[in-house]
């Protein structure tokens, strides 16, 4: 049985995080620090906007964690502005939501800050779907963690109870793995390497295509060992 699907945001229903990296850039660059996009890809794509922000002063020896902080906030509400215009759902997105809600609960958990996490669920059409939304402002520790997928399992749990066992996490990176195997998850990836998907419950290319019944396939296909 399958009580809950969680949702990554970034990377799994939407390309959003490209929106991001541009802004924190743009920011940085106001600060007098010009990193480049391969430096944010090797350092910071799987953190939030203030852990972001925290690891690029770092590397030129500034440890400020107010600036930071308000670096994160400018980006946050850039990235709410420019998504406010638009942007594109990854292929199968919105066939894959609508078609997934009528059997289990579905909750979103995301990096981004929760303004600009409405924002974006607002204009993508889905938010009429999702139980729960779970940010990077809901969680003490910022994702990729555990207490993210745990927060809202929580969430869903006060209408009624969702346990973790029979609950799927649909990721796109190997610390999401991590972190939600951690919270006791099952995880499944999209588009990912083999490398990556080695340590998830099940892996596929898109979601296109992509069922209820096919979830539960993948996970009635787990050996023992990855149970």
């Amino acid at each position: 049985m399958l009580d809950a699907v969680l949702l990554e945001w970034e990377g799994v229903l939407a390309d959003t995080g490209i929106v991001r990296r541009d802004e924190l850039l743009r920011a940085l660059a106001d600060e007098g620090v010009h990193w480049t996009a391969e430096a944010y890809d090797a350092s910071c794509g799987e953190l939030d906007t203030h852990a972001m922000a925290v690891t690029a002063f770092a590397s030129v020896g500034r440890i400020d964690a107010t600036l930071a902080e308000l670096v994160a906030l400018r980006v946050s509400r850039a990235c709410a502005e420019r998504l406010s215009r638009g942007f594109s759902l990854q292929p199968g997105a919105a066939q894959f939501v609508s078609a997934l809600a009528p059997h289990v609960r579905l909750a979103i958990v995301t990096r981004a800050r929760r303004a600009e996490t409405a924002v974006a669920l607002a204009a993508s059409g889905l938010i009429g779907f999702i139980a729960t939304v779970v940010t990077v402002d809901d969680v003490v520790e910022g994702p990729p963690a555990p207490s993210v997928y745990t927060k809202a399992l929580a969430s869903l749990s006060r209408i009624r109870p969702v346990a973790s066992g029979s609950s799927v996490a649909i990721v796109d990176s190997a610390a999401a793995v991590h972190a939600a195997r951690a919270a006791g998850v099952h995880a499944i990836t999209v588009g990912t390497s083999t490398h990556v998907s080695r340590s998830a419950h099940g892996a596929v290319n898109s979601l296109t295509g992509l069922t209820h019944d096919g979830i539960v396939g993948l996970l009635r296909e787990l050996p023992a060992a990855r149970a």
